[in-house]
Formats: C-alpha cells, structure tokens, sequence
C-alpha cells in the first residue's frame, strides 16, 4: 500500500529476519485463505508491522508452506492467528479505498487498473467491512472528511495527517484499557508519518498532475520540489511524531516481536524518511539496506 513501515535488514539478526518473513508470508496466505488469491497483492510491509504489533505472546507457530510465489522451495509461515486476521481485514478495507482514491484521482491507463482492482476486490472489501464494521465506517469517514479537504485546497499539512492518522487510531479501537489507548497513540503517529512521507513522494508526479497535495499550499514548491528551508522545518515535525511513537512503544508490554519492531521504529522510519527526502524511494524495492 505505502510500504514506508519496513525493518533495516542489515540491523536484523538472522533468526529476526527470518520471522520477518514468516510474518509477511502468513498474511499473504491469510489474505488468500480469507479474500481469495487477488487479494494477496494488497500484502504489504505496513500491514506485517501491524501484525506483530499485535501478535499476542506465543503466537508466532509456523509452518512450511509454497505458494504462486515460491512453488518448488517450502518458506516459513505464520499460522493463522487474530492477529493476521485483524491484519488482512484491514488490509483489503483500506487497500480497496485507496484503489477507489486512485480510480478517481488517476487518468488513462492508471484509472482502468484502479477501477479493474475495486471491482475484482469489491467482494472481499463487502466481506471484509462486515468483519470490521466499526474500522470500515472510520475509514469511510475519516477519507469523506480528507476530501473534504482536498475540495477546498486546505494548505494545513497538519489538518489533511490527521484525518489518515485517524484512520490508523481506529485500529486500536478492538483492544481495550491501557494497552489499547497506548497503541492508539502510537499507531496515530505512524499514519501522520505515512501520510506526510507519502506527500513528499508524491510531490513532483502531483505537481504535474494538478493533484491536491498539501504541501503545495503550505509551502513554496519548484520544481516538484520542496526548499531545503522547507524540508527540514517538514523533518522537524516528523522528528516529534517519531518521539511520540517511540514513547508510546516503549510502554508496551515487549512481546515476540520486540527486535523487529525495534528496529523497525528506531531505524526504519529514518531511512525511510532519508530516502524520500532525497527523492530516491522506490515504493516496490525490497527491504533497505543500511546506508552510511
């Protein structure tokens, strides 16, 4: 979907790495076992970070399996659990909204294979949003209140954040008491990172576009491209949502994934926010490499 959530692999340990995997392949196979085999292309490393955010103590039992992907060799997979299951429906709800979003906002090509997705998935997106009623509404309202926006060119880079950080508060909505009010907070600051990096990823190709991105408004873009004066007063406020979600990270209870997460929050955001700053983030690229 964004894919900006993703661990450092030079900094993992092999054993973490491997059940990074594992972790990625499980919500693949979820995704299939419950919305069929299209909806295995909404699998993404945002999601994986959410399903070992969640994962309870102990949940992490795999097993051998192959798929369309890897026919001859067996890869570790994560068994079904509540935490792939809350994953992938939330991953066909808010992948099918943003293929709707692109299906409206694209041209040509690009609108035929959004639209041609939304109609293949509309199926598992209705199955899904029975699933999680209360996560499909707050999706609903939360884009309808950030087109809004969008129709009246609001230049608040703060104001448009919030409504997708909203989006991902709303996952916590099924854990209660303190451990659902901490994730909360901390899965807020994460869609306030996403929605910000996405933004600067897309400036240039918006731009072109006549798109609405709010950092056209907010600030003096050239070229496709923020001011170095820009840039860094964006950094800055990305530095105080990334110490937010740090701090409400280190209140969690460290459960079986701590390492990867760890790693992902600590390491993973900042090179991603690196990458993008500097125009060179390939959405579809691998798992970063450190870089010196």
């Amino acid at each position: 979907m964004y894919g900006y959530v993703r661990p450092v692999k030079d900094e993992l340990k092999v054993a973490e790495f491997d059940r990074f995997q594992s972790v990625y392949c499980g919500l693949c196979h979820e995704l299939a076992r419950r919305y069929g085999f299209f909806s295995r292309f909404l699998v993404n490393y945002d999601f994986t970070f959410l399903a070992m955010l969640l994962a309870e103590r102990g949940e992490g039992r795999t097993c051998p399996r192959r798929c369309a992907a890897h026919p001859l060799r067996r890869r570790s997979c994560l068994e079904s659990s509540a935490s792939l299951a809350m994953a992938a429906d939330m991953s066909v709800i808010l992948g099918w909204w943003k293929l709707a979003d692109g299906a409206a906002d694209s041209a040509g090509m690009a609108r035929l294979g959004c639209k041609a997705a939304c109609a293949a998935l509309r199926g598992a997106y209705k199955k899904a949003a029975a699933a999680r009623p209360a996560f499909a509404a707050s999706v609903e309202e939360q884009l309808e209140a950030l087109h809004a926006l969008e129709q009246a060119e609001c230049p608040s880079v703060d104001e448009a954040a919030d409504k997708f950080a909203l989006i991902l508060r709303a996952v916590a909505a099924e854990e209660k008491g303190p451990r659902g009010r901490i994730l909360g907070e901390l899965l807020y600051h994460l869609g306030r990172i996403i929605y910000i990096l996405d933004a600067v990823d897309d400036l240039a190709e918006d731009t072109a576009a006549g798109r609405y991105n709010p950092l056209c408004y907010r600030f003096s873009v050239s070229d496709g491209k923020l001011s170095d004066e820009d840039a860094r007063t964006l950094r800055a406020g990305l530095q105080l949502s990334r110490n937010a979600l740090a701090g409400a990270f280190e209140l969690l209870e460290s459960g079986d994934y701590a390492g990867i997460l760890s790693n992902t929050i600590y390491l993973g955001l900042p090179v991603a926010a690196q990458a993008v700053f500097a125009g060179v983030w390939k959405a579809n690229a691998k798992i970063h490499r450190k870089r010196s």
